[in-house]
């Protein structure tokens, strides 16, 4: 199974992206950092639209209704610092603490992270 993406936005990070978005050709994808240690690093993704990051950004959803509004497959990416491993599962396979925070924002205020351009640049 091939699956190409590449790196379109941080939204937020640390010493590692924590949340961000991917692109191919045709979709996009928002990622969400589920597990990290010494070892390895685990986020979760799913395919979203447009107008599902905008109003995340604009504080209109959680981040956890962004990331269950896309579609019911999930993308787990592991990465332990040379190799990269996915697999694609289902929602229902997805355990709950591992989905974002309930009632957590993005609380993104007008500049922070470049909010206009991406705005801007997402409804082209």
């Amino acid at each position: 199974m091939q699956f190409s993406v590449i790196l379109d936005t941080i939204l937020f990070e640390s010493k590692y992206p924590v949340l961000f978005t991917c692109k191919n050709d045709k979709d996009i994808y928002l990622f969400i950092c589920c597990f990290v240690n010494f070892e390895k690093i685990k986020w979760i993704g799913t395919r979203t639209t447009y107008d599902n990051l905008i109003d995340l950004l604009e504080n209109k959803i959680t981040i956890r209704d962004a990331f269950l509004n896309g579609t019911n497959n999930k993308i787990m990416i592991e990465y332990d610092g040379k190799e990269v491993e996915y697999e694609l599962k289902k929602s229902s396979e997805i355990p709950d603490e591992i989905l974002p925070t309930v009632g957590e924002y993005m609380d993104a205020e007008e500049g922070e992270y470049e909010y206009k351009r991406i705005c801007q640049n997402w409804r082209r």
